[in-house]
């Protein structure tokens, strides 16, 4: 078996050791250590306000018990579906504009444009929703939990006590991705834990609602991938997860970092990997050695609303008339889209040129491979990971 060399962090060159203030923390062995940044550099210097998950709040150990502490269980409650999804759904943001219903197989609609605390906003039924955002009857809806921090925080806020996921769950929708709460380089390092605790809490909440949840496995450094790892190890069952690419993963130098960690992972626990890649088409031959993935985006969606066709891979100038429905041109764009992403996975998948790949036992610096010895291996943290 082969495992990619990878660095510490996406950001770190192979065989950065994790910064000096890291090596006496508390926290060092629930985090892994950073390279990138001080989690205490941008200290607000107000504990008795900070809300976040900084050692200095006064409110860190309110925060920690909310989210329902740091590390990752040995086991969750989550339950995935076994369905195979294809490789391209479209993003789907409102009804408006359409005089028709959308008649697709698979769409996605942003969770919190579905969810609300409020009763008298909710959806009566299946149909109304569906209604609501101009998709037929039939349409498999995936619920994407994937927005800014407002939006995401008002839904932990409410989601226990107004019980939306259950209200979710009676919409018959086919998946749920759990939320993504932000990994965001500019607060301390606790922030991340608590988040990915909040993230998977959740999840079980939705799944114990009867929802099919699709974990998102934001991460950091190579710490959080060995925890990632060792959950999918843990839970046979789950074999989709989710990472959005449309923000930080936008560059393909931090989504390769990631993407082979998820490489390494399949490797490693010989069983197949499903990745639901949220704005992820231009990495597409990043994702060819993994056992399966779904493109899932809005271009269509909001090209078409910008009045503009996609005419063999490329987009033009569309105009309609005022008052004209935009049914057809929706119904084209998807279909134009969805065929141009399968005929480029196909010849990504045709070029059959395997990803490159490092013996974990070697290092190359300089065009040279350095062998690594057992002393480097407590200071990079990525090598015994892939073990």
């Amino acid at each position: 078996m082969i495992l990619r060399a990878l660095g510490p962090t996406s950001y770190a060159a192979l065989g950065t050791p994790i910064g000096l203030g890291c090596g006496q923390c508390a926290l060092l062995d629930l985090c892994g250590g950073t390279t990138d940044f001080d989690c205490h550099w941008t200290c607000c210097g107000n504990p008795a306000k900070c809300s976040l998950a900084c050692p200095r709040a006064h409110g860190f150990t309110d925060v920690i018990r909310d989210a329902g502490g740091m590390g990752v269980k040995l086991r969750y409650a989550i339950g995935q579906s076994l369905e195979r999804l294809p490789l391209y759904i479209p993003h789907i943001q409102n009804g408006s504009c359409r005089s028709r219903r959308l008649d697709a197989r698979f769409a996605a609609l942003t969770t919190f444009d579905v969810s609300t605390p409020a009763s008298d906003s909710r959806f009566a039924d299946p149909k109304v929703m569906r209604a609501y955002f101009a998709l037929s009857d039939d349409t498999e809806v995936v619920l994407l939990s994937i927005a800014k921090d407002n939006r995401l925080e008002h839904h932990w806020r409410y989601s226990e006590s107004r019980q939306i996921a259950q209200y979710l769950a009676a919409l018959k929708i086919a998946h749920i991705t759990a939320p993504n709460f932000s990994f965001a380089l500019n607060e301390p390092r606790p922030e991340h834990l608590v988040n990915r605790s909040r993230s998977l809490l959740e999840a079980e909440r939705m799944s114990a609602a009867g929802l099919s949840v699709i974990p998102h496995v934001n991460a950091f450094n190579q710490k959080d991938w060995n925890c990632w790892r060792d959950f999918l190890r843990n839970h046979p069952h789950i074999s989709m997860i989710v990472q959005e690419f449309q923000t930080g993963l936008a560059s393909r130098n931090r989504a390769k970092w990631h993407v082979y960690q998820l490489l390494n992972i399949q490797e490693s626990l010989g069983r197949p990997i499903h990745l639901m890649a949220v704005g992820g088409r231009r990495h597409l031959p990043l994702f060819a050695d993994l056992s399966g993935v779904t493109i899932v985006d809005a271009n269509p969606f909001i090209k078409t609303h910008m009045r503009q066709k996609l005419v063999q891979g490329k987009w033009q100038k569309d105009a309609t008339a005022e008052g004209v429905a935009l049914d057809a041109l929706l119904e084209s764009n998807i279909a134009e889209y969805a065929g141009y992403v399968e005929a480029r996975a196909a010849a990504v998948r045709g070029k059959d040129t395997p990803v490159e790949a490092v013996p974990v036992s070697q290092v190359e610096e300089n065009g040279r491979s350095c062998p690594i010895s057992e002393l480097q291996l407590s200071l990079w943290p990525s090598l015994p990971a892939t073990a």
